[in-house]
């Protein structure tokens, strides 16, 4: 069974990070229509910015989750690389426990809240433009929350690397 939750939260991520990587393409064309717009014509949009915003907000949010999936998060471990893999496994099983549940436990929390509270008041931009800000505050605990089951099914890997097994 928990092999099946670690395959399934993997598979998730695999594919939420495919998609975010492909937003990549309209977050570009956007910044090319913008620049076009603004230095050939003299048009600048009301709407591009923002937008590029939004993309990019929601792509860097939502690849946390196969960020970790891929071991791909900056962090220093000059000292820890230094001892055995066991050791290195067991320092990993419990930072989870000390570190990464209760912060990113936290910020989930916190971020439904913000978001909801964004949800309940209907709220927009204070731009020109005045796009909905709800479904794109929404993206904060969505991530965290796949960044969090996540992390829960490297703790799983770990745990059975610990034991020797692989899953």
């Amino acid at each position: 069974m928990l092999k099946k939750f670690v395959r399934a939260v993997d598979a998730v991520n695999q594919a939420v990070g495919r998609f975010t990587a492909y937003l990549l393409v309209p977050l570009v064309a956007i910044v090319c229509y913008e620049v076009f717009m603004r230095k050939l014509f003299n048009l600048p949009t009301t709407w591009a910015f923002e937008m590029t915003v939004y993309i990019y907000g929601f792509h860097y949010m939502m690849a946390m989750g196969v960020t970790m999936l891929y071991d791909k998060h900056i962090r220093i471990d000059i000292i820890t690389l230094q001892l055995p893999q066991k050791i290195q496994l067991v320092l990993r099983l419990i930072t989870f426990w000390l570190v990464f549940v209760p912060f990113v436990g936290a910020m989930l929390w916190a971020g439904t809240e913000y978001a909801a509270k964004s949800w309940m008041q209907w709220e927009h931009s204070w731009s020109a433009w005045k796009p909905p800000l709800y479904p794109f505050k929404t993206v904060i605990p969505v991530s965290l929350f796949l960044l969090f089951i996540q992390g829960l099914a490297n703790f799983i890997k770990e745990w059975y690397e610990l034991k020797g097994e692989k899953i």
